[in-house]
């Protein structure tokens, strides 16, 4: 019997092809789409997975207060914190300090080599955090001064295939033995290194880590079992109120961190829940999309069906075993559709990793869950798409087939088509309305003055190599003046950070005050520089002026005006000789016009900047030619002149500051994709419904041609009524739109406005594409000889 009926519904399958081939394509479209997405929301909900205590981890960061006023939250502590909470805490079992190190400079033999992700640690770390070794002993690393321990990727960088345990390296003419190789840590952990060096030589070299200042670590602790966080947190806070003036201790779980943080200081730019939430959507939407498809062409069908249902009803066929023959034709095109959708993802997989900038060794099929996840989602897909159209067809009587008054069931099947093509018009609406948002607000960041010309900057990384400042800063100067001779080279500046740097590169100070005036929380970007930094930015001087070139005073700084307001200053000409607190007293000559140090994206900082060049680490060149890699190559020998032995390191700034919007560029990316996706499957749908709508109406149109319709006319019989519908969507889906567009802006310190013509042209854009899909099939079959069509 099954056999049998397994049979009856591939040949019903087959029969119809056309049919099938539209129910397969958009079902198979759907679920690539939405398994490739909830692999995106799983990986993005999966950070700290891979650390099997993380339930029970906490990070400690610090809130900022201008007296009652929130300032900002940092990710990073104190280094006497963690030994002070294991000590008079019971609940704390362990802690682990991490200092970011940043870009380091590695020498090995007489090569220098570039390493990115360094921080120094704890080595109770690796007890508390799973951290695979693939050579040496876990539990003795970073227990002396001397060690290091290295990913695997590094150890091929810097040995290439030698083993690296045991191999001597040197940071900053310090000799450090590698006494550990560890696997590369996977994407889904907020805290990722190449390598790690131990916390005291961290503490070694910066004697102030011992006293409550200088919060430049994050502060890991793990609770005992059972420990409550909200009874912890109110130890901390009254840890704050006895040692700290205006800044509270909280902790927070690791796995929030990801997608929750909004702090200042992160490791890595953190997720959004918010776009994950929003990802999740558009695939359950796709997903809805390819079921609807099939449940409108399969009512559109109905009538061609339900004589075959009443001649079984007659012939003794139960309504349950006409609802499993409609469900297992359901489940056979569903079935198909998923192996034509698992052999898509195979082929697709390293399109999506990019497009969603995750590792290109990530495997979609092979992630955890994703067979069972198949298996379910198919059994939902077959439900979505076949229980309504089953039921429908299963409830026709015998005796109004042979009255042959089964039409009437159909309107009830056409009210339903019409509420689904309404909510895939809506779905479709809202997607490229959205897509329009996100293209003008990047757009509008892109074209706003960021107050710095960025435009031509190549900049050479001289990262700390261990010579002392005065000799670092004579080989830099030595630098530049050749670097002027250059033809291609206009100006060559000197700083300690950039606009755009990683927001680990720029120094923080807080209590700054104007002389005479009570001390505040704001949190100060700080940074030195040297007097050709401002012109070749192009920054504007609006008090006051510049650091002289020679003469002046190393207590001499500059604000910027976000900076002068926080201060209290009256004005930017009241502030210049107005002496502050940084530094233990500095006076102000110059006042530079706000300019981007972070994205637009964010509102203005207050900045100081020094004059204490000597510890620059960054060598900025003003390019003026069309020949830039003719100059880079210049530029590179003369860097070997000068800094012989050392690895040559460079980017171009505009480049490097674009990164800051690159989470956003990816999801207009994303969103884009997508709603191609969306559009493509909706229309199929509409493919599928004209083509069957004109079929059964093929008589009609040669009548209504004999008695002298015209094509265009014969074109509007059928367009009018998805006019109408897809107008129907546009009220819907457009406020849906400006209100998912208004929340997403609010991230934004500066915002676009929209205008009405954006939501005008995503309502368009759908009507275009009914009108098109509609028309195309229309015009061809009013264009069929009306003898023809009447033979027929």
């Amino acid at each position: 019997m099954q056999y049998n009926q397994i049979r009856i519904a591939c040949r019903n399958l087959w029969k119809d092809k056309s049919y099938s081939s539209l129910n397969i394509a958009g079902l198979a479209l759907a679920v690539t789409v939405f398994l490739f997405i909830l692999h995106y929301v799983r990986l993005e909900h999966s950070y700290e997975n891979v650390h099997s205590k993380a339930d029970g981890i906490y990070r400690i960061t610090l809130d900022m207060y201008n007296g009652s006023e929130f300032v900002v939250t940092d990710c990073e502590t104190y280094p006497v914190l963690g030994p002070r909470l294991l000590r008079d805490f019971p609940e704390v079992k362990s802690y682990a300090r991490v200092e970011h190190v940043g870009n380091t400079e590695v020498g090995v033999g007489s090569e220098g080599h570039i390493v990115k992700r360094v921080f120094a640690a704890d080595s109770q770390y690796f007890s508390m955090f799973d951290i695979e070794f693939v050579q040496g002993v876990k539990t003795r690393a970073l227990t002396g001064p001397n060690e290091a321990v290295i990913s695997a990727s590094t150890a091929a960088q810097l040995f290439g295939g030698k083993d690296a345990l045991g191999q001597v390296i040197t940071i900053a003419h310090q000799p450090l033995t590698i006494t550990g190789v560890f696997k590369d840590i996977p994407e889904n952990t907020h805290l990722k290194f190449d390598m790690l060096l131990p916390f005291q030589r961290v503490t070694k070299t910066d004697p102030a880590l011992d006293q409550w200042n200088n919060n430049n670590n994050y502060t890991y602790v793990e609770l005992e079992k059972g420990a409550s966080l909200e009874g912890f947190n109110q130890k901390l806070y009254r840890l704050s109120k006895e040692r700290l003036r205006s800044e509270i201790l909280v902790a927070a779980p690791i796995r929030d961190i990801h997608l929750h943080s909004t702090r200042s200081y992160e490791p890595e730019p953190p997720g959004s829940i918010d776009t994950v939430n929003f990802m999740l959507v558009i695939g359950i939407l796709i997903l809805l999309i390819g079921a609807i498809n099939y449940v409108n062409l399969s009512t559109a069908r109905a009538s061609e069906r339900w004589k075959e249902a009443g001649i079984r009803k007659v012939m003794g066929a139960s309504r349950g075993a006409l609802i499993r023959q409609f469900l297992l034709e359901s489940m056979i095109i569903n079935l198909a559709a998923f192996l034509l959708a698992l052999v898509m993802i195979v082929v697709l997989t390293p399109v999506y990793l990019q497009l969603v900038d995750k590792p290109m060794n990530l495997s979609v099929i092979c992630a955890p869950g994703f067979w069972w996840l198949c298996g379910i989602l198919f059994a939902v897909n077959c439900l979505l798409s076949g229980l309504q159209p089953a039921f429908m067809m299963s409830a026709v009587k015998p005796v109004s087939v042979l009255a042959r008054t089964t039409g009437r069931g159909g309107v009830k099947g056409g009210a339903l088509r019409k509420v689904l093509v309404v909510a895939q018009f809506t779905v479709a609406v809202v997607v490229i309305s959205f897509i329009l948002i996100i293209h003008r607000q990047l757009r509008f960041m892109r074209e706003q003055d960021k107050g710095v010309n960025l435009e031509q900057v190549l900049v050479v990384k001289d990262l700390p190599d261990g010579t002392g400042d005065s000799l670092r800063q004579s080989r830099q100067l030595a630098m530049r003046e050749s670097l002027l001779q250059l033809p291609g080279v206009k100006e060559v500046a000197r700083s300690y950070s950039l606009p755009g740097s990683d927001v680990n590169d720029v120094n923080t100070t807080n209590n700054v005050h104007r002389e005479g005036a009570p001390q505040n929380g704001y949190n100060f970007y700080n940074y030195p520089i040297d007097p050709h930094f401002v012109p070749l930015m192009g920054i504007e001087v609006v008090a006051g002026r510049n650091f002289y070139e020679t003469g002046g005073s190393d207590r001499d700084v500059l604000l910027n005006e976000e900076a002068v307001r926080v201060l209290g200053f009256a004005s930017a000409e009241k502030a210049i000789g107005g002496r502050i607190s940084y530094l233990g007293g500095t006076q102000v000559v110059g006042v530079l016009k706000d300019f981007a140090q972070r994205s637009v994206k964010d509102a203005a900082v207050p900045m100081i900047l020094s004059s204490h060049a000597q510890f620059s680490q960054y060598i900025s060149v003003r390019l003026q030619t069309d020949k830039a890699a003719e100059t880079i190559a210049a530029v590179e020998k003369i860097w070997r002149v000068h800094q012989p032995g050392r690895a040559f390191d460079y980017f171009f700034l505009d480049q490097q500051y674009n990164q800051q919007f690159r989470a956003d560029q990816r999801f207009g990316s994303i969103v884009a994709v997508f709603t191609a996706f969306t559009i493509f499957i909706t229309c199929l749908g509409l493919l599928g419904l004209t083509a069957h709508s004109i079929a059964r109406r093929t008589r009609e149109i040669g009548i209504r041609k004999v008695l002298g319709a015209s094509a265009a006319e014969i074109v509007r019989l059928f367009a009018k009524d998805y006019v109408k519908l897809a107008a129907m969507a546009m009220l819907v889906g457009l406020p849906l739109a400006a209100w998912l567009g208004h929340r997403w802006l609010q991230d934004f310190a500066l915002r676009a406005q929209m205008p009405w013509w954006i939501y005008t042209l995503a309502g368009s854009s759908i009507l275009v594409v009914a009108l098109v899909t509609v028309g195309l099939q229309s015009v061809r079959a009013a264009l069929v000889n009306p003898v023809k069509s009447l033979g027929e």
